[in-house]
């Protein structure tokens, strides 16, 4: 919503470009936000100029200052300091991709990672973090999210679910039963059905009031990597955050976005991987 001041429109500007994924274009930018195309276009080159946005060839994505300010806030939040010991061992007992990330309304913005040389290239992937792309809801970390959001889990519900892989469940029922499974056990677990060759396990950190506020899992390449053999100490490291997270720190606010184009935003597909599949 415009509140016709200046700082109103860049957070709406940030949020519609979070919320829209990678490339978003000037027109699309200009619908999701409801503000006039000059003013739109204004506002994203004074925000490229200051890292806050970037210019790619489809249009904007984030800029890398946000990726600074996210690890700032995650240390004043306490996250930082809270998930890294874990990281470090989970790291230490896997050699893959180990992660944490903290939850907004419309982002899951990584908070800390470790991962070896091995796996820098996996690293440079364009891994989704928009809440309601469709490659992120297909994720473990994603089946988090939608067991802790039902207003999320409805509005996905009512849209046909897109195939990634083949291994993709489409069928609303399936993907209900995985979130169930979050519900009772706080792990999620799945192989290949956002890119093929990867296996992701992933637990969800609890705020005070006992809703998710981020997670901490572990990616690796299948046939190689064994999520499940690892259900017991990602528990374990997710529940241990939760306890620092809820104790030391309030929770991290969850930040309120505008929902147009909300809609068409979880039917897209995850164009990035397209490449990879």
């Amino acid at each position: 919503m415009d509140d016709h001041t200046v700082a109103g429109r860049v957070v709406v500007i940030l949020d519609a470009v979070a919320r829209l994924g990678g490339g978003t274009s000037l027109a699309a930018l200009t619908r999701a936000t409801g503000l006039p195309k000059p003013t739109v276009r204004r506002i994203a080159a004074d925000l490229v100029a200051r890292g806050l946005l970037q210019r790619c060839e489809d249009g904007y994505r984030l800029g890398p200052h946000l990726l600074q300010l996210g690890v700032h806030a995650a240390e004043q939040q306490g996250l930082r300091g809270a998930v890294t010991p874990h990281i470090q061992d989970l790291f230490a007992r896997t050699g893959e991709i180990v992660w944490a990330s903290a939850f907004t309304d419309t982002t899951n913005a990584i908070v800390s990672h470790a991962f070896g040389s091995h796996r820098a290239a996996d690293m440079r992937r364009p891994w989704p973090t928009a809440i309601r792309n469709a490659g992120f809801l297909a994720s473990a970390v994603g089946k988090i999210v939608l067991a802790d959001r039902p207003d999320l889990a409805a509005e996905v519900r009512s849209h046909p679910l897109p195939r990634l892989t083949r291994y993709t469940p489409t069928n609303w029922a399936q993907v209900s039963r995985t979130i169930e499974g979050v519900r009772d056990g706080g792990v999620a677990i799945e192989h290949e059905q956002t890119m093929l060759g990867y296996s992701c396990i992933a637990a969800r950190v609890l705020g005070r009031d006992g809703n998710a506020v981020g997670a901490i899992g572990i990616i690796g390449r299948t046939g190689s990597f064994v999520a499940e053999r690892l259900t017991r100490p990602v528990l374990d490291a997710a529940s241990a955050i939760s306890r620092i997270v809820s104790t030391v720190s309030p929770d991290p606010p969850r930040l309120v976005s505008p929902t147009a184009g909300d809609a068409d935003v979880a039917d897209q597909r995850w164009k990035s991987i397209e490449g990879a599949r």
